[in-house]
């Protein structure tokens, strides 16, 4: 406003009409000055009122909810999907008593050098440099994940769950994010350096000692062992979807179409 009193001082308009201006910017001082503090009293209101976007309960504090949210992760962000934004606020709960990993949700601005590096039936995978921590993670894409559907939803929460039962051999699950262009959902997960174990067996497998062939065979089993002791069954496990992350670590992915142990699927076929 005081530049707009600088520019009619600017104009050499008469005294009369120069008072009446002066009454008017006076005038709109006061009604933005109103505006601003009612938008103000609005937001604090709404904050203020708001529950908890898990329990559903008043917030503690402003836009806090001590019970659900020890390390302020579950408010303030969403990813467009009501079942997505649960699975990712269900895994901060789980580990707000404790030093447990949890999940994230990412806005995809924060990776950079993004590229892809492979194609499967249900997805595309890309290598990308996440900004925040520095460290090359693949992006997992999950085709037709636009709408999540039950059967990715799965997907996600297997991975989540044999990774929290199998850390030292599973690959990390970090998060999720999505693709801006198509909208479909990906997750964020460990880069694997030595890609699949049937690329690196097919290239290197006279060079590779019986020790070390032994040892991914022990790796596999254990983490068989694991899936299953949780109740799945993987029902595509071949070398394809066994990553090797580097010498020290070779990983069982791609949990697309696993399920219940006990649970058959539809079309009799008997996978591994």
């Amino acid at each position: 406003m005081h530049k707009l009193k600088s520019l009619f001082n600017k104009l050499n308009v008469s005294n009369k009409d120069s008072n009446s201006i002066n009454a008017t910017i006076a005038k709109t001082d006061v009604i933005t000055e109103n505006h601003q503090s009612s938008n103000k009293q609005e937001l604090n209101e709404a904050s203020l009122n708001k529950n908890c976007s898990y329990c559903n309960k008043p917030f503690t504090e402003e836009l806090w909810c001590k019970e659900c949210d020890h390390r302020r992760k579950i408010e303030g962000w969403t990813s467009g999907n009501n079942d997505v934004d649960k699975f990712i606020k269900d895994t901060i709960y789980d580990a707000r008593n404790t030093y447990k990993e949890s999940l994230k949700w990412v806005p995809f601005g924060r990776f950079k050098d993004v590229k892809q590096i492979g194609v499967g039936g249900f997805a595309k995978v890309y290598s990308a440099t996440w900004i925040d921590h520095g460290i090359k993670v693949a992006l997992k894409r999950l085709n037709g994940s636009k709408n999540m559907s039950a059967v990715y939803l799965n997907e996600l929460k297997i991975h989540w769950n044999f990774y929290k039962e199998d850390g030292m051999f599973s690959l990390k699950f970090y998060g999720m994010t999505k693709d801006p262009e198509t909208e479909e959902f990906m997750m964020i997960l460990q880069f694997a350096d030595e890609g699949n174990l049937r690329s690196v067996l097919s290239h290197n497998f006279k060079n590779i000692l019986w020790k070390d062939k032994i040892k991914y065979l022990y790796w596999l089993i254990y983490g068989l062992k694991n899936l299953h002791d949780l109740g799945y069954f993987h029902k595509d496990f071949h070398s394809g979807n066994i990553l090797r992350v580097d010498e020290h670590q070779t990983s069982i992915s791609d949990f697309g179409l696993s399920g219940p142990s006990n649970k058959q699927k539809s079309d009799d076929k008997i996978c591994g």
